[in-house]
C-alpha cells in the first residue's frame, strides 16, 4: 500500500531540500546561491556549491519552506532521508544516531543545531527558536562534521541561517490558521538600506497561538497548548571608508511555552482520544536572547579573515506532575539557564593551488544554575525493593502484602542542582589542494581541548510516615517491614550527597582526509575519511549519592560520494554512502536490576554502521520541480560488556533504538504565470524499536504522511489551503509504561487543514 502511495506522491508532489537553484536565489536575499543560481553551502565555513560538497548535507532554501509551508525545524527533519524524528519533537537522529545518546549516555549532545552560529542547547530543542519564519536555509549534514565544528558533532549537524539585510527593499507577510489544533500564527518582516550601500536593515517577528490536540480531563483545560513569540532584528555594514568589510549583527528574543507530550493509551481511554490526566498540567519555557557579530574582511588576493562572536543566554523552566495522574501532591520543578560564549576565527583561502581555511575556536558553556525539586511518590518496583525481598527468599505473595502495605510508593520531597561549567578550546584546518584539473585532496585536523567542571548537591527526605510494625494488619510482617522501613530510611540517607565542583579535561586529534576525481565536467566521485568524537564526562548515580567519570568516545567515518548534474543542470543526482566503526561508546547502565536510580554511564558499547542517501530533484518543464530522496541505514552493538554492576538483559547484536532502516520522501511542486499553485509531498519511515535492550519487536510501526498546500501566488500576494498527513494516518511515534503502570505515549498529528495568507515585495 505504501510503495502505491508513494509512488503516486512522487509523479504528483512538491519541492524538496535540494529546490531549483534560481528560485532560492530570488527568494533568498542573504546569498546563499552563487551568481550562477547554484546553491552554497556554508555550514563547513568556507563557501562551497552543493555539487562541490562531498559532505552529505540536505538544503533546504527559504523557497522550500514556503513550497511546503514547514513551520519548525522539525518539519524539515521529517522530510530529509536518513533523518527520524521522536514521537514528541525534542530529538531527532541522524543515521540512526540519535542526536543526544544512543543508550541513554553521555553528557554532550552527539549532534548540534546552530542558529547563526550559535549552538542550541537541548532545552531549546524541547521548545525553543527553531520556528521558520525567515528563514534563509537550513543545512543538515549526516555524519561527522567534527573538523570544523567541533565538540558535539559526531553524527552531524543542522545549521540554520536567518535572512540578512540587503540594500533593497523588501518585506514579507503571513497570517495562518488551522483546524484541530487551533493554530495562529502572524508573522511579518522588513529590511532595506538605512545608508545606501553602507548600511541596511532587517527586522523580523512572528507570535503563533495553538490549542492542541490533548484535553486534560482533570484540570478541564487544553493539556498541549504552545504559544511563541520571536523578533529578530539584524544591522549589515560595509562602509565605503574600509572596502572589504563586511559585519552583520543579530540580535533575537524569543519565549516558547508548551504543554504535555504525553496522552493517555490504557482503557478507559482511547489512544486517538488524547486525553491527559494529570492534576498539575506540564508547563515547558524556554527564553533565548541571542546576539551574534559576524565581521568579514577581504584582504585581497583570495585571502579573507573572519570573525564571529557569539552570546546566548537560553532559560528553560518546567513545571509538571512526576506520575502523569489525578492523585494530587506530586509536583516537580526544573530551572535550567544555560549561558554561552563562542568566539570563531578564521583565516580563508582561495588559491588556483589551496583553497580552505585555517581557524581558531573558544567556547565556555555556564550551567552552573541548574537547579530540579520534586515531591514525588517513587514506585517500590522501579527502586528494585521487590527483588531484594525475592532475594530474601519471600513468596511472590508475601512480597505483594508487603508492597501494599506501602501502597506500592514511599512519598518524598527531593531537590538536586548540578553546576556544570565546560570551556572548548580548539584549533583547526580544512584544506583543498588540486592536484590537477579533475583530482583534489581534501586534509582537516582539529585539535580539541575541553575541561569540564562537574559538582552536585542532592537531598532526600521521606514524606510521610512509614507503617509501623507495631500495628499492622498482619502481625507476622512486622520483622520484614521493620527491616524494610530501615532500608528505605538508609536509603533516603544514602542518597543525600555533597559532591564538590572538580575538574575534568579531555583532549583529541581529530583528522579527515579526502580524495575528488571529476569523472566529468558534472559528475564527480570523493572518498573521505575522517574521526568522530564526543568528550567524556562525570554524572551522579541518585541512589547511590556517588559521582562517576565516563571516557570519550570515538568513531571512524568512511564515505563515498557521487555528485552529478544531467540534461544541461536540469537534473540533480546525488548520493553518500557511508561506513562507520565507533568504539568506546558511553552507554548508559543499571548497576542493580530493576533499580531505575541505580543507573550510571560507562564506556562498554561498540557499534557499527553502514547505509547510504540518493536524492534526486529536476525540473521538465519551466512550471513543475520534482524531488525524490531515499535513506538507509543499518545500525548494530558489536559489544555492550559491562564490568560493573549486572545487567538485566544485554544489547550486543541490538539495533540503536529510534533507528529505522528506510526514510524516504518525494514530492513536486506546479507553479503556472499565472499564479495556480499546487505543491503535494510525502515521506516515508520505516518501523524501528524504542528500547536498545527489550527489541522482542519493532513497536513503532512504519507510517506514511502526505501533505499538501494549494492556492494562488501572485507577484505580491497569496492566498492557500494547506493540508497536513492528508489521510489521517494515527499510529504511535512512542510509548512507555509509566511509574504508575499505566502506558501513556504520543501519536503522529491528525489531519490538520488551514488556510494562509501570505504577502512580499
Amino acid at each position: 500500500m505504501f510503495h502505491r502511495i508513494f509512488g503516486i506522491a512522487l509523479l504528483l508532489a512538491g519541492t524538496a531540500p535540494l529546490a531549483y537553484a534560481q528560485e532560492a536565489a530570488d527568494a533568498n536575499p542573504s546569498g546563499s546561491a552563487s551568481d550562477n543560481g547554484e546553491i552554497i553551502v556554508t555550514g563547513q565555513k568556507a563557501n562551497r556549491t552543493l555539487q562541490e560538497t562531498p559532505a552529505s548535507v540536505a538544503v533546504v532554501t527559504s523557497e522550500t519552506i514556503a513550497n511546503q509551508n514547514l513551520l519548525s525545524v522539525y518539519d524539515i527533519l521529517e522530510r530529509t532521508p536518513n533523518l527520524a524524528v521522536d514521537g514528541n519533537k525534542t530529538t531527532f537522529s541522524i543515521r540512526g544516531i540519535d542526536a543526544f545518546n544512543v543508550s541513554g549516555g553521555g553528557d554532550g549532545a552527539l549532534a548540534s543545531v546552530y542558529l547563526d552560529g550559535a549552538v542550541m542547547p537541548r532545552t531549546a530543542l524541547t521548545a525553543g527558536p527553531l520556528d521558520l519564519y525567515d528563514i534563509a536555509q537550513v543545512e543538515v549534514f549526516r555524519g561527522p562534521q567534527s573538523t570544523v565544528q567541533g565538540r558535539n558533532a559526531l553524527a552531524g549537524a543542522v545549521i540554520i541561517r536567518t535572512t540578512d539585510p540587503s540594500y533593497e527593499w523588501s518585506g514579507r507577510f503571513r497570517a495562518l490558521m488551522t483546524d484541530k489544533d487551533g493554530q495562529r500564527r502572524v508573522g511579518a518582516a522588513i529590511g532595506g538600506p538605512l545608508v545606501d550601500g553602507q548600511v541596511a536593515f532587517r527586522l523580523a517577528g512572528e507570535i503563533a497561538r495553538a490549542d492542541g490536540l490533548i484535553h486534560n480531563v482533570t484540570t478541564h483545560k487544553d493539556a498541549d497548548r504552545r504559544e511563541s513569540e520571536t523578533i529578530r532584528a539584524k544591522l549589515l555594514l560595509t562602509p565605503d571608508f574600509l572596502p572589504g568589510l563586511r559585519v552583520v549583527a543579530t540580535f533575537m528574543h524569543d519565549r516558547h511555552q508548551r504543554g504535555t507530550f504525553y496522552s493517555e493509551f490504557d482503557a478507559p481511554y482511547n489512544g486517538r482520544d488524547r486525553i491527559a490526566t494529570e492534576d498539575v498540567m506540564d508547563d515547558q519555557t524556554v527564553r533565548s536572547d541571542i546576539g551574534t557579530v559576524e565581521i568579514g574582511y577581504d584582504l585581497g588576493g583570495g585571502l579573507s579573515l573572519t570573525s564571529v562572536t557569539n552570546y546566548s543566554d537560553i532559560r528553560f523552566r518546567s513545571v509538571g506532575d512526576p506520575d502523569r495522574g489525578p492523585t494530587p501532591g506530586q509536583t516537580s520543578r526544573i530551572y535550567d539557564p544555560d549561558k554561552t560564549f563562542q568566539q570563531e576565527l578564521r583565516f580563508n583561502i582561495d588559491k588556483s593551488w589551496v583553497h580552505g581555511l585555517i581557524g581558531g575556536y573558544y567556547l565556555r558553556d555556564d550551567r552552573r544554575g541548574y537547579q530540579f525539586e520534586a515531591t514525588q511518590s517513587l514506585n517500590l518496583t522501579r527502586l528494585g525493593l521487590d527483588r531484594q525481598l525475592l532475594a530474601m527468599g519471600l513468596p511472590q505473595a508475601t512480597v505483594n502484602a508487603v508492597l501494599n502495605l506501602y501502597g506500592g510508593v514511599v512519598p518524598i520531597r527531593n531537590s538536586l542542582s548540578q553546576p556544570r561549567l565546560t570551556e572548548n578550546y580548539a584549533g583547526f584546518a580544512d584544506l583543498t589542494f588540486p592536484v590537477t584539473d579533475r583530482f583534489r585532496i581534501n586534509v582537516g585536523l582539529r585539535y580539541d581541548h575541553e575541561t569540564q567542571e562537574r559538582g552536585a548537591i542532592q537531598t532526600v527526605v521521606i514524606d510521610r510516615a512509614l507503617p509501623d510494625p507495631a500495628n499492622l494488619p498482619i502481625p507476622a510482617l512486622a520483622p520484614i517491614i521493620t527491616q524494610l522501613n530501615a532500608l528505605l530510611r538508609g536509603t533516603a540517607a544514602g542518597a543525600n550527597s555533597v559532591e564538590p565542583v572538580r575538574p575534568v579535561t579531555y583532549q583529541a586529534w581529530l583528522p579527515k582526509i579526502g580524495l575528488t576525481y571529476d569523472l566529468a565536467r558534472d559528475v564527480a566521485l570523493s572518498f573521505t575519511a575522517q574521526r568522530g568524537y564526543r568528550a567524556g564526562g562525570s554524572g551522579l548515580n541518585q541512589q547511590r549519592a556517588a559521582s562517576y567519570d565516563f571516557d570519550p568516545e570515538y568513531t571512524w567515518n568512511y564515505e563515498v560520494a557521487l555528485r552529478s548534474e544531467w540534461f544541461n543542470r536540469r537534473l540533480t543526482l546525488n548520493a553518500n554512502g557511508y561506513w562507520i566503526d565507533w568504539k568506546d561508546q558511553q552507554v548508559s547502565v543499571q548497576l542493580t536490576p530493576g533499580a531505575v536510580f541505580d543507573t550510571q554511564v560507562v564506556n562498554a558499547g561498540k557499534s557499527r554502521l553502514y547505509g547510504f542517501e540518493v536524492e534526486l530533484s529536476g525540473r521538465p518543464t519551466r512550471t513543475l520541480n520534482l524531488y525524490a530522496g531515499a535513506g538507509y541505514s543499518n545500525t548494530k552493538f558489536q559489544e555492550f560488556n559491562v564490568t560493573i554492576g549486572s545487567l538485566s538483559a544485554a544489547a550486543q547484536g541490538n539495533e540503536f533504538a529510534r533507528a529505522p532502516h528506510w526514510t524516504l520522501s518525494g514530492g513536486a511542486t506546479f507553479h503556472h504565470p499565472n499564479g495556480l499553485f499546487a505543491n503535494l509531498n510525502a515521506n516515508y519511515r520505516s518501523a524501528y524499536y524504542q528500547d536498545t535492550v527489550d527489541q522482542t519487536f519493532r513497536d513503532i510501526p512504519g507510517r506514511t504522511l502526505v501533505n499538501a498546500k494549494l492556492g494562488w501566488q501572485g507577484e505580491h500576494f497569496g492566498a492557500f489551503l494547506t493540508a497536513s498527513n492528508i489521510f489521517g494516518v494515527q499510529k504511535p511515534s512512542q510509548f512507555f509504561t509509566d511509574f504508575d503502570g499505566r502506558v501513556r505515549g504520543t501519536l503522529t498529528e491528525p489531519r490538520i487543514l488551514g488556510l494562509s495568507f501570505e504577502g512580499r515585495f
